[in-house]
């Protein structure tokens, strides 16, 4: 019996299909992957989701004892975005004094350390995106709810439990990095600009970036807050980079830490 020429199109046309690859690359890369999870807005006083919320372990270990002094847990709330149309991103110079407070505020990494310098948000690109504008031209464009969702869903969901089922075969302590991040299909129809540069000649996007951004919300107690932030763009095939990058981010942190 054929598939229906509706179905097919259904399944070629929709956004699951990658949302599915991301998912399956997270899995078998050792993630444990929350598929859909909602939340509550509070903001909005509504329910609503994520692509996916992924999570892994990594241990801190003494050189001199077998045994793990500890895990840090990197957690990431993930949009999956296919990129169908052209856009282009206004870059400027990173305010690395601003990044560094950004990575220093949660009090995990040592803002007097020369490790420090290595966090993915400090090392990975002195470069940063301000503003961006697709063929669209509206808030149906594809960042748009991809935004929103992600920095959303990590107001509301950030600090909460880490998985039973992940720290299960595990003991001690445990150390909690989270991140926002979307990731694109592909780079191939994103490009670059210069901010402050007239005469800038658009050049497509090569290596994963962040946007900056400063998000005002309202928090569980319903108290006015104003963050900056920055939110991870990731190329699908260049996933194991970003991976890497944060997972040195996890080794940096339980370096500082204190174990004992």
């Amino acid at each position: 019996m054929s598939v229906p020429s509706e179905i097919l199109k259904l399944v070629s046309e929709s956004g699951n299909n990658f949302h599915a690859k991301v998912a399956r690359w997270m899995q078998k890369n050792g993630w444990r992957v929350a598929v859909s999870p909602y939340y509550m807005d509070q903001t909005q006083n509504k329910a609503r989701e994520i692509d996916l919320v992924v999570e892994k372990l990594f241990s801190v270990r003494d050189r001199q004892d077998p045994g793990p002094l500890g895990h840090v847990t990197v957690r990431l709330f993930i949009e999956c975005k296919f990129i169908p149309l052209h856009s282009v991103f206004w870059f400027t110079d990173k305010d690395m004094e601003a990044v560094k407070q950004l990575v220093c505020s949660s009090g995990k990494f040592n803002p007097d350390h020369s490790y420090t310098k290595q966090h993915h948000y400090l090392a990975a690109s002195p470069r940063v995106a301000k503003l961006y504008a697709t063929e669209k031209g509206s808030d149906n464009d594809p960042y748009y709810k991809a935004l929103n969702q992600v920095l959303s869903a990590m107001i509301s969901m950030r600090g909460k439990q880490v998985s039973p089922a992940l720290l299960k075969p595990h003991h001690g302590p445990v150390l909690l990095l989270e991140f926002p991040v979307v990731v694109c299909s592909s780079f191939d129809r994103i490009y670059e600009v210069d901010f402050y540069d007239e005469n800038s000649s658009p050049r497509r996007v090569g290596i994963n970036f962040q946007l900056e951004i400063e998000y005002a919300y309202l928090d569980q107690m319903g108290s006015h807050r104003d963050e900056y932030l920055l939110l991870d763009f990731v190329e699908f095939n260049q996933l194991d980079t970003f991976v890497s990058a944060v997972e040195e981010d996890a080794r940096i942190a339980g370096f500082f830490h204190n174990w004992r």
